[in-house]
């Protein structure tokens, strides 16, 4: 889990870049992040869908697509983007995370049997 500047923890997540595909999206993101190259992309687990308020102050509509993915990887060095990170267990995780809709698709992974 990453913590943000604004005190949230949650998962990698970006925006696609033009050309990619969903995997390459993801795998580039965690490796922009966390400093981690090799993912093994299991499950995908689920999306979100949430509007938040931009700095200029206009709103914005954001849909995220979360998949379940391992590494045999430890070290994280984590991006400007965050101030923290953490390796959770399973009730780590839910009790850290700060949204709903987080917390909602986690349980949704959990639920499929991949953790």
């Amino acid at each position: 889990m990453l913590k943000n500047r604004r005190g949230y923890w949650g998962f990698p997540q970006g925006h696609k870049e033009r050309g990619e595909t969903e995997i390459q999206t993801l795998s580039r993101e965690v490796n922009e992040e966390t400093g981690i190259e090799n993912i093994n992309v299991l499950s995908y687990i689920g999306t979100i869908r949430y509007s938040y308020f931009r700095r200029d102050g206009m709103k914005n509509e954001k849909e995220v697509k979360f998949y379940f993915a391992t590494t045999a990887i430890k070290s994280v060095i984590i991006s400007s983007e965050h101030e923290s990170y953490k390796w959770g267990t399973y009730s780590d995780t839910l009790n850290i995370l700060n949204h709903r809709q987080l917390k909602s698709i986690f349980l949704k992974g959990h639920d499929k049997g991949l953790y």
